[in-house]
C-alpha cells in the first residue's frame, strides 16, 4: 500500500477513483463558490472584544477569518484532502498559507506565510500565532523568503530541474519535505485577504504545483442591501464577498457546499470561536493528524477488540 510522509491514504469508491483518471489535474477539476458575508455582528463583536486593548492586543478581521477557516477544516475534515498519484489522501496537518505584503503599497514586496494550526485553536491562540508570523515576515526573514533567495541564485536550468523534481516526486508520493515544508502550495488552504489592499474578491485558480486543493479570497468591505428572511425588511449593511476555488475531486459538492456555509456562519457569528471546539474522539480521529496519531491508533485497537468480542 502506498504511503506518504505528509498524509494517509483514504479508501474510496471505484466511481470516485474514475474521477482521478477523467480529471487528471486540479486545473480541470476546479469548482467555484461565491458567498456574501454579513459583517454587522462581526464588527460589533470586534469592537467589544478590542475595547481597552491597544496595538497587537487588538483582534483583526483577518484573524477572525483565519480562525473560522481552521474551525471549518476541523469540523469538515474532508476539506483537508488532496489527490496525488491518482489516489485520495488525508493530510496529517492543518496548514494555512497566505501572502504577506511587507508594505501595503502597489510595489510592496510579497512573501508567503505558512502556518500549522491545531484543531483546538481559538481566537486567542490564532491571534498570538499570526502576530508572531507577521512580525517575522515583515521585519525578519521567514523560511520561504530564505528559500527564494537561496535557490533563486542558481542558474535557470537548475531551478527548472528542481521544479520538475518537485512535481515528479510528489506525483509518485515521495515529496521532498526539505523543499515542500516551506512552499505554500503544500498546504490545506491558500488564503488571499484582498480586502486589506482595498480589492474585491476574485476567482483565483488553484496551483498545479503541490497539493493545495482550496483557495479562498476575501474581498473588501462594502455596503449592500440585505433582505431579512424573517421580517422581509431590507437593510443596508456592511458585507464582504468571499470567493472559493476547490478541487472537485477531494469532496463532492454535497460536502463542500455546506462547508462554505459553515465558514460564512462562523465569520458572521465569531462568538463561537472564543473557546476551543468540544471535539469527540471520533471527530479528532477523522482528521488523521500526525500529532494525535498515537492516541488514534490506540482507540482503533480498542474498537477492533470490541468488535471481535
Amino acid at each position: 500500500m502506498p504511503k506518504r510522509p505528509d498524509a494517509e491514504l483514504v479508501k474510496t469508491t471505484k466511481f470516485h477513483e474514475f474521477e482521478f483518471l477523467i480529471m487528471q489535474n486540479k486545473n480541470e477539476s476546479e469548482i467555484h463558490f461565491k458567498t456574501q458575508v454579513d459583517l454587522s455582528k462581526t464588527l460589533k463583536f470586534l469592537e467589544a472584544y478590542n475595547k481597552g486593548k491597544e496595538g497587537k492586543e487588538k483582534l483583526t478581521l483577518f484573524q477572525i477569518y483565519l480562525t473560522a477557516a481552521v474551525r471549518t477544516i476541523t469540523l469538515r475534515p474532508k476539506i483537508n484532502r488532496f489527490v496525488s498519484g491518482r489516489r485520495l489522501w488525508q493530510r496529517n496537518k492543518i496548514i494555512i498559507s497566505f501572502v504577506v505584503k511587507k508594505e501595503k503599497t502597489e510595489d510592496g514586496d510579497e512573501i508567503n506565510a505558512m502556518i500549522e494550526f491545531d484543531p483546538f485553536d481559538n481566537l486567542g491562540t490564532v491571534q498570538k500565532i499570526v502576530n508572531k508570523q507577521l512580525y517575522e515576515a515583515r521585519f525578519g526573514e521567514n523560511p520561504n523568503e530564505k528559500d527564494v533567495k537561496f535557490w533563486g541564485a542558481f542558474p535557470r536550468w537548475v531551478i527548472r530541474f528542481i521544479f520538475w523534481m518537485l512535481r515528479w516526486t510528489d506525483e509518485h508520493n515521495m515529496p521532498i519535505y526539505a523543499f515542500t515544508k516551506d512552499i505554500p502550495m503544500w498546504s490545506t488552504v491558500f488564503l488571499a485577504h484582498l480586502g486589506s489592499i482595498d480589492i474585491d474578491a476574485v476567482y483565483h485558480h488553484l496551483f498545479s504545483l503541490g497539493t493545495t486543493g482550496v483557495l479562498i479570497t476575501f474581498g473588501k468591505m462594502h455596503k449592500a442591501q440585505i433582505l431579512d428572511q424573517e421580517t422581509e425588511k431590507v437593510d443596508i449593511r456592511n458585507v464582504m464577498d468571499v470567493k472559493i476555488c476547490i478541487d472537485d475531486r477531494i469532496t463532492p459538492g454535497s460536502y463542500s457546499g455546506p462547508s462554505v456555509d459553515l465558514l460564512k456562519a462562523l465569520i458572521e457569528n465569531p462568538e463561537s470561536l472564543i473557546n476551543p471546539p468540544d471535539l469527540t474522539d471520533e471527530q479528532l480521529d477523522e482528521l488523521m493528524l500526525k500529532k494525535y496519531k498515537k492516541d488514534r491508533k490506540a482507540r482503533e485497537k480498542i474498537r477492533r477488540k470490541e468488535k471481535k468480542s
